[in-house]
């Protein structure tokens, strides 16, 4: 009886020791199932972290790319402005350009005119054209200087003015007043007894709208006074001195032969003077007509 009250107390203080013995190695596993665990739960975590950081990023990017695209946007928009902005600035200056009053406007404003052709835009220039002035047109200057055999020699050069507008079909081809250059076609002084002095001229330019403008004219002749009547005084009054001289000294005969050296003497002295010089006087309003026609563009 105590031996087998022994055998169950041996049992039982071994059972509760092989007991302690298997806590243990459950404890272990139990622990390298945790340690597991948590480096799971741990790479998992890291794992998180990463995607978490990889989903930051890609959100970065992406705000970076919207906010490119939306300053592309802008950019774009900012020159679409600036482009109507400059074509409004052209349109402003045209319509401005359009609106501005000619110069007939503002004197019809200055003079209070209100008419709607004064405030209109002054119409475009003619364009040029061709006028023909035809031969034989008649053209009157006025000269400058005087013009005289006295000093004048052919082929000089001398100047007038227009006395009147040089006028085709309505067209004024030159104003009254305008240069014209003529020259001397001749200038004979005359004979000693017989003849009259006589200087010629003719016109070879004109200053026209169109400029300096070569023509051709008939020449306007003047001529000095006869100085034949002055020559036969001048030689009766030598002959009567000569015939007073001669019957002083000799009576009768004498004063005939007196009345011939005076004679000779009057003769002489006629055909030694030369007539009276040609001249055509400053001031003077000559007409001339063309010989041939010539063409000038007006504008």
């Amino acid at each position: 009886m105590r031996k087998t009250l022994w055998i169950f107390v041996a049992a039982a203080l071994l059972f509760p020791a092989a007991g302690c013995k298997k806590e243990p190695a459950a404890d272990a596993q139990a622990r390298q199932q945790i340690e597991e665990a948590q480096k799971k739960l741990a790479e998992a975590e890291q794992q998180a972290a990463e995607a978490r950081r990889q989903l930051e990023e890609a959100e970065q990017r992406a705000s970076q790319a919207e906010q490119q695209r939306q300053l592309d946007e802008a950019r774009k928009k900012l020159d679409q402005a600036q482009r109507q902005a400059a074509d409004a600035r052209r349109q402003l200056e045209q319509a401005r350009q359009k609106a501005a009053p000619s110069p007939a406007a503002e004197d019809g404003k200055a003079s209070g005119s209100s008419s709607p052709a004064a405030s209109s835009m002054a119409p475009p220039a003619p364009a040029p054209k061709p006028v023909t002035v035809p031969a034989g047109t008649q053209v009157v200057i006025r000269t400058t200087t005087t013009l005289s055999t006295k000093d004048a020699k052919d082929g000089e050069v001398f100047h007038a003015t227009l006395a009147e507008p040089l006028v085709v079909d309505g067209v004024t081809i030159a104003p009254k007043g305008a240069d014209v250059e003529g020259v001397v076609v001749e200038s004979d002084p005359g004979g000693r007894v017989k003849g009259v002095a006589q200087i010629g001229i003719a016109l070879r330019s004109v200053q026209t709208v169109a400029g300096k403008v070569m023509i051709q004219t008939g020449a306007h002749v003047a001529q000095a006074k006869s100085s034949v009547k002055k020559d036969v005084t001048r030689g009766a009054i030598m002959t009567g001195v000569g015939a007073a001289i001669g019957a002083i000294a000799g009576g009768g005969k004498g004063a005939a032969v007196g009345a011939g050296v005076g004679a000779g003497a009057g003769t002489a002295t006629a055909m030694a003077t030369r007539g009276e010089a040609a001249t055509i006087p400053a001031e003077s309003v000559l007409s001339f007509r063309l010989k041939d026609s010539v063409t000038v563009t007006v504008k």
